[in-house]
């Protein structure tokens, strides 16, 4: 299962996966054992540092700001506004 997830799979996903497809039932903390008596490391998936600018950037580009805070408008009912947050 390791080998079959290219070094991607930890000792959960080979504990589910082993029930899953093979039927046999292991504890995790042997599988974890074997793993590191066999020296198999799992490769940990690194955060995109670029998530956070994009998310930040994104807001200002979905929809421009028409009121400018403008909120009254002189008449009722000229300008609906809602919140989605």
């Amino acid at each position: 299962h390791f080998d079959a997830l290219r070094g991607k799979a930890g000792a959960l996903v080979i504990k589910m996966r082993l029930e899953r497809e093979s039927g046999v039932i292991m504890n995790h903390k042997k599988i974890r054992r074997l793993m590191r008596k066999y020296k198999l490391v799992a490769i940990i998936r690194q955060a995109n540092p670029y998530r956070k600018l994009a998310k930040a950037t994104q807001e200002h580009q979905t929809c421009p700001n028409l009121l400018q805070r403008q909120f009254d408008q002189g008449e009722p009912e000229k300008v609906l506004l809602t919140d989605i947050t």
